[in-house]
């Protein structure tokens, strides 16, 4: 089997194909992080989105009401680490419905070694793009400042260039490390830079495939939301919990419960088609490559 950037690119929609059920076992983990996370940060949630209605509809909003608004958002720091486990349990099952395709008790789902290795590859992974990113950003800001203090043009030039150096350098990152989670999975050990071997010299038709992946990701999430409009008409949405900043997170919950609950099942099962369309594609990509 030789990799197809446009074959591999619609693995998501084969793998839901295959065994629908995925769909709804997928869903019910994230449906229950989502109630899990509405039970413990209640609270949290209700501040947030009263500072972020604030902002919106502040025609000028101050640095204060933006300071708030992130010092809200750090308040939930304590959903990361529950992101990485979720988020590596679901990758490797996705991984595992593509390179494994006879293990599908339980949709694929497992909570063993090779979540554990998803687990470290990721976070690997993500402090690479962290301090990337972070390193970047300063320096840009450095020079973008010295131009805005000096009035020079060219600095403001010389920090757009880097800007989009930038840019494309994580973007060149991100695709070279893309085989990552399969290849630890098919390996059953830890890879983060063999994918850059794997890789090499199929930069771009990988690159191609992400394009593809990415666009199709959108248009799942955007029939997901025309569906989902006149629930959340009816419900108010998460918005609705703006009015309870402030209030308990339990006289919250009983008023808001239609609403947090039809949320959480609607982007459970959104979240669940997402994650076959946009992860699948890769491990397709590795399985060709190995087998090609």
């Amino acid at each position: 089997m030789s990799f197809s950037a446009t074959e591999a690119a619609f693995e998501g929609f084969r793998v839901v194909r295959r065994k629908p059920v995925v769909v709804l076992l997928w869903g019910a983990v994230y449906l229950a992080m989502f109630l899990a996370m509405f039970g413990v940060g209640a609270g949290s949630f209700a501040r947030i989105m009263a500072l972020a209605q604030a902002v919106e509809q502040s025609a000028e909003p101050s640095m204060e009401d933006v300071r708030q608004l992130g010092m809200a958002y750090a308040g939930m720091s304590w959903l990361i680490p529950v992101g990485l486990v979720v988020g590596a349990v679901l990758s490797a099952a996705v991984a595992r419905s593509v390179l494994r395709p006879a293990q599908d008790a339980w949709g694929y789902l497992r909570l063993g070694k090779d979540e554990l290795r998803v687990v470290a590859v990721s976070v690997v992974i993500s402090l690479l793009f962290g301090l990337s990113g972070a390193v970047g950003f300063v320096v840009i800001g450095m020079i973008g400042g010295a131009g805005a203090a000096s009035g020079q043009a060219v600095l403001f030039l010389i920090a757009l260039l880097l800007g989009l150096a930038l840019a494309a350098g994580l973007i060149w990152l991100a695709v070279r490390l893309s085989l990552a989670v399969p290849m630890t999975l098919d390996q059953g050990r830890i890879v983060i830079f063999e994918s850059f071997k794997a890789t090499r010299g199929r930069f771009w038709p990988l690159l191609g495939m992400s394009v593809i992946v990415f666009i199709m990701t959108m248009v799942v999430s955007l029939l997901g939301s025309i569906v989902a409009m006149p629930i959340t008409l009816m419900t108010g949405g998460l918005n609705s919990l703006a009015a309870f900043d402030g209030a308990s997170a339990a006289e919250m919950l009983q008023q808001s419960w239609v609403a947090i609950i039809s949320w959480s099942v609607i982007n459970a099962i959104l979240s669940a088609l997402q994650l076959a369309v946009l992860y699948a594609p890769f491990s397709a990509a590795w399985q060709g490559l190995r087998d090609g």
